[in-house]
């Protein structure tokens, strides 16, 4: 789950949304925790959703035999509903995946879907903060490109890595 929180909390913070206002850090604060809160509810809809389609005995063959198929059409349908980007729908398709392959029983996929969410907006939010913290300070301007972003999402993917062990 590590790596979902890694790779999509990156993924999420530079082509999930509009960029974050670095003006502002509590208007990026605020659509991020908002993001997070989309993740999680439509995330957790989809688990749900399947729990309740392989609940029914009619339609438990069905549900079984293109569940992937149907995560990936309740993610896009989902996505676009909310007017999201493909970045969003695929982060939700992905992580609807794992945690379906990794959960014992729904309550467990639910905590492990908060847990994914936590993480990501941990991410998100220590991301923009260093970003704010890079581009309003004495940095060169040839240090703000994509290398220094990139060394930023490292640092944090270490340290959140320490905490792995604590979550999952």
């Amino acid at each position: 789950m590590y790596f979902l929180i890694i790779t999509f909390g990156f993924l999420l913070a530079m082509r999930g949304a509009r960029p974050a206002p670095l003006q502002k850090p509590g208007d990026g604060l605020e659509r991020i925790l908002r993001n997070a809160a989309d993740f999680f509810l439509t995330t957790s809809l989809i688990l749900v959703l399947w729990a309740l389609a392989t609940a029914v005995e009619k339609i438990q063959p069905i549900a079984l035999e293109y569940e992937v198929l149907g995560f990936g059409i309740a993610a896009y349908l989902f996505s676009r509903f909310q007017k999201k980007t493909d970045a969003f729908f695929f982060s939700v398709f992905a992580s609807v995946f794992m945690i379906h392959s990794r959960q014992i029983d729904l309550f467990h996929g639910l905590s492990l879907v908060w847990a994914v969410s936590a993480g990501i907006a941990i991410f998100q939010a220590c991301f923009l903060g260093l970003r704010y913290k890079l581009l309003f300070s004495d940095t060169p301007v040839s240090m703000r490109g994509w290398p220094s972003l990139c060394l930023l999402a490292g640092c944090i993917s270490l340290v959140l890595w320490s905490l792995e062990s604590l979550v999952f």
